[in-house]
């Protein structure tokens, strides 16, 4: 917990949302969970890292690769981009020291702070509005686009935040996140090169004996693009869960 906390302290971001809302605190502390779950973990890492090295092979040229969601980078086959791609470029709200440090190995790779979403200046002042974002859409060069296990996780926080902070009511909430999803969708969508979208397709949550108890659309009912290929990632295991239900997740690959 202490680490953690210096960690917060010494975590600096260009965008104030980033701590205001909470998410450089939620990087932290998946980034604490990422450490403890290495085995559950690590496979999923591993087939995110499979995926978006197939995705190059699709690509007609490599100018630039674009990642929404690089993160903690544990996903990302950094050194194979850097090698393939005249310039690597990683998005995300928030990067902590670790990710900086393997960034900063590669002269052709760039951390870019950003929300994806273009909409949380709006939402943190309680306004439920979403707009498609615009940012590199104009840049001819970028021939490989991935979503990388970002879309289903872009409704949380603002939701909680919009619920918590303003009192906006469930259902004009729950409009939010489906927009965010949906938003995030057509913005993919306008990218010329070629798109890869990595994301959860259903969350599972199991009791102690194994037998499931419930299960969760993790898209707000908006209808996914069809996945060419599903694994399944242990994301929260028995140990971890606090109320002793622990849950699996498929998460399926999809070209736009």
């Amino acid at each position: 917990m202490i680490f953690e906390f210096l960690q917060y302290l010494t975590t600096s971001t260009q965008i104030e949302q980033a701590k205001k809302m909470g998410y450089v605190k939620e990087a932290i502390a998946m980034s604490a969970r990422a450490e403890r779950c290495q085995q559950e973990w690590g496979s999923h890492y591993q087939q995110c890292q499979q995926v978006i090295l197939q995705a190059t092979k699709r690509a007609v040229m490599h100018r630039s690769v674009l990642i929404f969601g690089a993160g903690s980078l544990n996903d990302v086959p950094l050194e194979a981009l850097s090698n393939q791609f005249e310039k690597v470029l990683l998005v995300d709200l928030v990067f902590l020291k670790s990710a900086r440090e393997q960034a900063n190995k590669y002269s052709n790779v760039e951390l870019i702070e950003h929300d994806v979403t273009e909409s949380l200046e709006w939402i943190s002042e309680g306004q439920a509005m979403v707009q498609t974002p615009t940012a590199w859409l104009d840049d001819n060069e970028i021939d490989l686009v991935i979503s990388l296990n970002l879309i289903t996780q872009l409704p949380l926080i603002p939701v909680r935040w919009l619920l918590n902070d303003f009192n906006l009511s469930e259902d004009a909430a729950d409009i939010v996140g489906k927009q965010l999803i949906f938003a995030h969708v057509n913005y993919l969508k306008q990218f010329a090169g070629e798109v890869c979208l990595i994301a959860d397709r259903l969350d599972i949550e199991f009791d102690q004996q194994g037998h499931e108890m419930d299960r969760f659309d993790p898209w707000w009912d908006v209808e996914p693009p069809k996945a060419e290929m599903t694994w399944e990632w242990e994301v929260v295991p028995l140990r971890e869960a606090a109320s002793k239900q622990w849950q699996k997740n498929q998460v399926g690959v999809s070209f736009l």
